[in-house]
């Protein structure tokens, strides 16, 4: 099975083909330039580097947050145009999950995965032993932390809670300077790894179907189901009536905007082209 998995949810963009459980190919960009500069550019080049054609893969993946809501609405759109041109299956991936997963092998350790959600808060979630514990959602430091906490007390474990992510600082800022006596930074997953989303996209697509048929993965994960999970309104959605409608004509301009080029790589596509 060959799967092409693509993250735009922070502030690097990546892709990954991945091939019957293995790293066929991938890239990871943090540029500072925008998704809708790098994005596209730099899967085709992937694509073309590695000698494989879109009409080969049989599934498309793409983490769908929670993260940067305009580097999400990219990703999604991107990868949704693309599996419904190729009629291919497209994979949600939770981006706090592709984060913690290269730490799912630290076992008893309390994994908190977190992205900088600004305003004081952080996108959230915790993981032990690689079972979700503490579902996604925007929080504070303190209360994310105390939820951590009273988890490992109610267990009865005295175990480390290893942070995860970009939001380090915020918990370092935390006002209850008390609950980081047994917290400390993970030296590695700063940022997601293709690899990591491509992992976990494949292990989802495995079932009790041959994993190997593109039609059962095209039913049972549709291109046109695949959408942005944000965990958090806009910060305008929060404090101004009527905002919400003003949000969804910017994403749909946002949408528009990176539909331009990708509906010339539908159109590419369908003719069997990667450039």
């Amino acid at each position: 099975m060959l799967i092409l998995a693509c993250d735009t949810s922070n502030a690097a963009c990546s892709a990954c083909l991945y091939e019957d459980g293995k790293v066929l190919a991938q890239s990871f960009l943090s540029l500072g330039l925008t998704h809708s500069q790098t994005f596209m550019p730099m899967v085709h080049e992937l694509m073309k580097l590695s000698g494989r054609t879109y009409q080969q893969l049989d599934a498309f993946a793409c983490t769908v947050g929670p993260g940067s809501f305009t580097g999400i609405r990219i990703g999604v759109s991107a990868v949704k145009v693309m599996a419904m041109a190729a009629g291919k299956g497209a994979i949600p991936v939770s981006s706090l999950e592709a984060l913690a997963y290269p730490l799912f092998t630290c076992r008893d350790t309390l994994v908190a995965a977190a992205i900088d959600a600004r305003n004081r808060r952080v996108f959230c979630s915790a993981y032990y032993n690689g079972q979700e514990i503490i579902g996604e959602e925007a929080r504070s430091t303190d209360d994310f932390l105390k939820l951590c906490a009273d988890w490992l007390a109610e267990k009865h474990l005295k175990d480390q809670i290893l942070v995860c992510g970009n939001a380090w600082d915020s918990f370092e800022a935390a006002a209850d300077k008390d609950l980081l006596a047994n917290v400390r930074p993970a030296a590695t997953a700063h940022d997601i790894l293709p690899s990591s989303t491509a992992a976990l996209a494949y292990r989802m697509a495995a079932g009790p179907a041959d994993p190997e048929d593109t039609l059962v993965l095209a039913d049972k994960f549709p291109a046109q189901a695949l959408m942005p999970v944000y965990r958090a309104r806009t910060s305008a959605e929060r404090m101004f009536p009527g905002a919400q409608a003003a949000a969804a004509k910017s994403a749909a301009y946002t949408k528009s905007a990176t539909g331009i080029q990708a509906a010339a790589d539908a159109k590419n596509l369908k003719d069997g082209k990667n450039d």
